[in-house]
């Protein structure tokens, strides 16, 4: 492997984009101290500064920079700030080179087969006489993901039924007959069950898949210009990420695997496990595809609300996309090593200051809706300082929209940005030049406010910061006058 991009030095350091005190060049074990820059050490791509959150209310955290209510809980949230370092040094929570092996193996797998069951999608709806909807996979899987229990995804990235009738309802607005489209989707959601069932076949049993060889499996990382290129065992397909977002990778790995300890020189155990654990989060990511469903606000808005209403966690991220080190994310499994507190369904914070942008899928966006209000309600009784800013498609005619806006904790006027007076950052990102990291947005925006009173006390929403959001926002325009010109420039062939 051609590892020559990473120099010596700190954490991260060299062009690895890390958390040294000279920040970009390298050096100590510091957080973006030296020359002024902070968190932009790491090319804007995520704070690094923001307090710990951890999983349980008592352990404080969430407040990006607000004080606890008392010097108690202060106490137990640095208490546990340690405990975690130290769990991190003591290797409790960094995968294993032998598992991150398998795991990446694993995931490689699923790449293949996930591509097999789109290509059956595909095939259904030609059969149908249809063009297949854009983005239909990913709204059938996240609907799937909505369900209780196991049976609904019995593995990731296979959802094994047709929850709610979506995806036949997807096949019918693209123009299939109702008998044909409620059959397809059955019989979509049987072939996902039975791919799925393949995962864990042996080797040579999968099509994409040749008999063992006796050899130990590796995952190496290549030097491609502005990029590396992640393989496992040397084949195809291979996972690009660019350097910058590899050095961010890097940072919420020592911070969540290594209890902040720097991530020892290439050839060692440790740092196999890291690459091999980075191979398997940008293969799940690539597989599920549908960039806009993992855009993000940009840096400067999310700088708005830290500073402003004192967000530090987000609801719905991922290690690709998150601005803060601690998020709910989709996937865990692959995603834990890097930070992730698991699915915001699960998650049950009393008190902290989130942001909350789900992705664009009416049943997600009305199941995130109705998780918050259960959560507020909590935090209320509880006397709780909870708050989601909440930042959502201005759908006005979607069941979200009338819970959103009806919400008892509804604080102030929502605010709308027209579509072309904004954007996000591209969920493409982390493998694109940094350049063209932001899009312009496809929808006007809505922006609500939901707190709790001691919530609202703590964080007032003023017309002030209102105002100050939208200019944030409208920074991350782009350069592309339309998504459709910024897929374009990025698709094979294309210019």
């Amino acid at each position: 492997a051609d590892m020559s991009h990473q120099q010596k030095g700190g954490r991260g350091g060299g062009r690895f984009g890390g958390r040294g005190r000279g920040g970009r060049e390298g050096g100590g074990r510091g957080r973006g101290r030296g020359g002024g820059a902070g968190p932009s050490d790491f090319g804007g791509l995520w704070d690094p500064t923001v307090k710990w959150f951890f999983e349980d209310a008592d352990g404080g955290g969430g407040g990006g920079g607000a004080p606890s209510k008392g010097g108690l809980e202060k106490g137990i949230n640095k208490k546990r700030a340690r405990e975690y370092h130290v769990k991190g040094r003591e290797g409790t929570r960094a995968p294993s080179l032998d598992d991150a092996l398998r795991t990446a193996v694993l995931e490689l797998r699923r790449y293949k087969l996930v591509k097999r069951l789109r290509h059956q999608l595909a095939l259904k709806s030609g059969q149908l006489q249809v063009k297949p909807p854009l983005l239909v996979f990913e709204r059938w899987l996240a609907r799937a993901m909505l369900e209780d229990g196991d049976d609904a995804v019995p593995t990731p990235m296979f959802p094994a039924v047709d929850a709610g009738g979506g995806l036949a309802q997807d096949l019918r607005r693209a123009g299939a007959e109702d008998a044909g489209a409620a059959a397809a989707a059955d019989e979509l959601a049987a072939q996902a069950g039975a791919i799925a069932g393949k995962l864990t076949e042996p080797q040579g049993d999968d099509d994409d898949g040749e008999e063992g060889t006796g050899k130990k499996d590796a995952v190496t990382a290549e030097d491609a210009g502005p990029l590396l290129a992640l393989k496992v065992n040397g084949e195809k397909p291979y996972m690009s990420v660019s350097k910058a977002h590899m050095g961010k990778l890097r940072a919420l790995y020592c911070r969540h695997s290594l209890g902040g300890a720097p991530l020892p020189p290439e050839g060692t155990p440790e740092h196999g496990a890291f690459i091999a654990a980075t191979f398997s989060l940008l293969a799940r990511y690539d597989a599920l595809g549908g960039a806009g469903y993992q855009a993000a606000l940009n840096e400067t808005a999310f700088d708005v609300l830290k500073k402003r209403l004192g967000v530090g966690c987000e609801a719905f991220a991922s290690p690709l996309n998150c601005r803060y080190g601690r998020f709910c994310s989709a996937f865990p499994d692959v995603d834990g090593p890097f930070g992730s507190l698991g699915s915001f369904f699960q998650f049950a914070p009393t008190r902290g200051s989130f942001e909350m942008n789900p992705p664009f899928v009416p049943e997600v966006l009305m199941a995130a809706a109705e998780r918050a209000e259960s959560l507020l309600v909590k935090a209320e009784e509880s006397g709780g300082r909870l708050s989601f800013v909440v930042v959502v498609p201005a759908w006005r005619d979607v069941p979200m929209w009338r819970a959103l806006d009806e919400s008892r904790f509804k604080r102030g006027e929502t605010l709308v940005v027209p579509a072309s007076d904004h954007g996000f950052c591209d969920g493409a990102q982390h493998c694109r030049p940094p350049r063209e990291r932001h899009r312009v947005s496809s929808y006007d925006t809505g922006v609500f406010f939901l707190q709790t009173s001691a919530g609202a006390r703590r964080w007032p929403v003023t017309d002030e910061i209102r105002a100050e959001l939208a200019a944030a926002m409208k920074q991350a325009v782009g350069s592309a006058k339309s998504v459709g010109d910024l897929e374009r420039r990025f698709r094979p062939g294309g210019g």
